[in-house]
């Protein structure tokens, strides 16, 4: 069987085409990753989202016939959208329905910044103005400062996976780095892989994306240690 060091389910929003690709582009050897999409289109809004939450039960079915080590659900903009302590309710909820742990973009993104000692970062985000503006409060409810924060204000959802890293380089530079101990790039549909590396040599900050935390919060729940060079300090921490 596929996967001996660990067998990661993923619940993807239909309209994401980065996820998958930059998973499996990383993903160490004798592991596997197993993608169950749910139907999300058009503009990013609360009630896309919303509607797109109605088809996780089917998905959570899927991936546990497939018979995963644990299940992520791969959407990050689900956070700011849901109730407060949505997260880790969801998480207990599938968990109790799948038989496996599961953890969400927040829970990994959590994870990550515990790992790294980190509490204050400069965010960026693809999402349109109204909801990252839900961003900064959600984080330093949760106890973190957010230094300085930028957005591409990108509405339609099929437009966040065509951001080139040139314009990922460009919404860092575009914030203030002096008081900030990390970087954090969000949404599972926006490419970072490709210049998380140059970033970190750049700033001199770790950066910490979506879909790298993910990737490594679900490596370590299945206790694989794997280090990924190109994906940053993280995974030497």
């Amino acid at each position: 069987m596929f996967g001996r060091n660990g067998r990661l389910g993923i619940i993807v929003p239909a309209n994401n085409s980065t996820l998958e690709p930059e998973i499996w582009s990383q993903m160490p050897e004798d592991t596997a990753a197993y993608a169950t999409r749910i139907l999300a289109r058009g503009d990013l809004t609360a009630q896309a989202v919303k509607l797109m939450e109605t088809n996780v039960e089917r998905a959570v079915d899927e991936l546990t016939a497939t018979v995963v080590d644990v299940i992520a659900y791969a959407d990050m903009v689900t956070t700011f959208i849901m109730d407060a302590d949505w997260n880790d309710r969801r998480a207990r909820e599938i968990s109790a329905q799948a038989g496996v742990p599961v953890y969400t973009c927040w829970t990994a993104l959590r994870a990550a910044l515990q790992q790294l000692g980190v509490r204050s970062f400069a965010l960026g985000t693809p999402y349109p103005n109204g909801i990252h503006a839900t961003c900064r409060p959600f984080f330093e409810k949760a106890g973190f400062s957010v230094t300085a924060d930028a957005t591409l204000n990108i509405l339609a959802m099929t437009d966040v996976p065509k951001v080139k890293p040139d314009a990922v380089r460009a919404l860092v530079a575009d914030m203030s780095l002096a008081k900030a101990e990390a970087i954090v790039l969000l949404a599972t549909d926006l490419p970072t892989f490709s210049v998380i590396a140059a970033l970190e040599d750049e700033t001199g900050l770790p950066v910490l994306t979506s879909n790298q935390t993910l990737l490594w919060h679900g490596l370590r729940l299945c206790k694989n240690t794997a280090r990924l060079k190109s994906l940053g300090r993280l995974f030497q921490a």
